[in-house]
This record gives structure tokens, sequence and C-alpha cells, in this order.
């Protein structure tokens, strides 16, 4: 082949020029070849390999972290409680007996004295049994404090011993503002004070006994006595030895009873059937505690 001297240095300069820039492309293609990949699974972009150029730094590995907010529906529960029963004192809710004592009271203030019952509709509630429901729930009836009191007593030590005790507790009445009156001894002064018709109807008489007479009980429920004795108040003290009726089921007639028919025996459950009838009283040989029981009788 023939190849002149003086072009033939510039060809083969040419020709290594062009072999020179081939071989450079092809390794630039080799090293874009080694590019990252994706995983489209879970979008996690991994490392890839670095050429070794020297002067190339690659981050680490980047992941995308989907964050899911959860929104959970708090139900709220309301309860409603029924309304609780009114709490009751013998059949009676609490603000029926405050009902009751609002009427009692007005009626001792019209009348001078406490009423026999206490009506709720068709039942009617013993002034006595009602004070005990009263009492139970801490609660009074307010009257007049000046209510004239007469006292007679059964001739129960002698007549010496028997007045200064009514005397005794007439004087404990008056210290506390009360008016008393001794009105006597004998077996029968409970009757004739209430026949005298000189008492007022605010009276409140007091009978002192030495011992527990089942007829006579019997009387004090009896239709003729509560007629006697009107709208006065009535209270018995049984002052030792004399039986204890409270609790007692029954009461035997008396030995010295020659008022009663023979086929009266007795009287079963006598602390009940006064205050059945609406009588109160007391047994007690202590002078305080009866001046403290006649007092309370005083203001009702």
């Amino acid at each position: 082949m023939y190849i002149k001297q003086g072009g033939g240095k510039i060809k083969r300069k040419l020709l290594l020029s062009v072999l020179f820039i081939c071989g450079f492309a092809l390794v630039l293609n080799m090293n874009f070849s080694s590019a990252a990949t994706v995983n489209q699974t879970n979008s996690t972009v991994n490392p890839v390999s670095t050429p070794n150029t020297g002067n190339l730094t690659v981050a680490s590995t980047i992941k995308t972290t989907t964050t899911q907010t959860t929104v959970k529906a708090v139900a709220k529960t309301t309860t409603v409680k029924a309304a609780a029963a009114a709490p009751l004192v013998d059949g009676l809710t609490i603000a029926q007996v405050k009902d009751g004592l609002t009427r009692a009271q007005k009626f001792v203030v019209a009348n001078g004295r406490l009423p026999t019952y206490v009506n709720y509709g068709s039942k009617h509630i013993s002034i006595a049994q009602f004070q005990a429901i009263l009492k139970a729930e801490g609660l009074k009836i307010t009257g007049n404090a000046n209510r004239p009191i007469y006292i007679t007593s059964d001739n129960i030590n002698n007549r010496a011993t028997d007045n200064a005790r009514i005397n005794t507790i007439i004087k404990g009445l008056r210290t506390l503002g009360l008016t008393a009156h001794n009105m006597g001894l004998g077996p029968n002064k409970h009757d004739k004070i209430l026949t005298s018709g000189k008492l007022p109807n605010n009276a409140v008489i007091v009978d002192l006994y030495g011992g527990a007479d089942s007829g006579l009980i019997k009387e004090m429920g009896s239709a003729w006595y509560k007629k006697l004795k009107g709208v006065r108040t009535v209270f018995s003290v049984f002052w030792p030895p004399s039986a204890d009726i409270k609790g007692l089921a029954f009461l035997p007639r008396a030995h010295d009873d020659n008022y009663d028919p023979a086929s009266f025996k007795g009287l079963a459950n006598p602390a009940h059937y006064l205050l059945k009838n609406g009588y109160n009283y007391i047994h007690s040989g202590s002078i305080l505690s009866i001046i403290n029981s006649i007092f309370y009788q005083a203001k009702i």
C-alpha cells in the first residue's frame, strides 16, 4: 500500500483521536448501565453499586413512610336512673309526714289542743301514733306552751306523800313557765275532773296511778269517756309499783275492780290500746322524767 510521508502523520493522529473518543464513549455507556433500581412493591429506594470513580458519593437508603390516622368513634352511654322510691314511715312518705305536721300545727293554733287524728284521705292516724312517727323522724308539733295543767292522783302511798308528789311536779312545771293545779286525790278523780265541766278545752289532764287497772284503761277507749274528755289531752302516769304495760301482752283484771261485768277478765296489749285511742303515758318513778313528759304534752 502506497502512503505518502507528508500526510501520513496527520491521518495517524486523526485515527488515534477517533479511537480514543469511541473508547471513552464505551466506558461511559458501561457506567450508566449500573443505575439505581426501584422496588415498586414497597416504595423503598435500595442502595446502588457505586463505580470506582473516586469522587462520587451516593446517599443511603431512603424509605417513604405512610402514616395512618385511625379515628375511633367513642360511644357515650348515658344511664338514666329511675328516681328512688320515696322512703316510707309507717306507710307514709316523708313528704306526707311533713304535710300532716303542718296541718296538725295549724289545728293546734286554731283550737288550742291537739287533733284526735291526722287524716290522709280515708286513712285516720291517731295523734299518739302520729306523734310517734314524728319522733322517729326528729320532728314534733309546736304549739301553745301555756296550756293549763290539772293533776289528779290515785291513792298510792298515803295522803301526805301523794299530795307532796303532786306539788313537787307542779313546782317543776311552774319553773318551766307552765300553769299547773292540784285537783286532789282519790280513785275516781280522773272521771270527776271531767264531769265537773269547769276545765277549758285546751286543758292537759294528768292522772297519776299506783297500779295499772285494765278496766280503767278499757274505759278510756269507750265512746262515753271520749265524749266526756272532748278535745282535752289526758296523760297517764304509772308510778311504781305499778306494772309497766309497755310490750305487755295481757293485763289481768284488777283485784279491786267492782265496776266491770263479771265477764271482763282483762285487757290484751294495754299499751297499744292506749296509743291506738290517742293517749300517751309514762311509767316512771322519776319526778324529773314525769315533769319533762308533762311539759312536752303541754307544748303540743
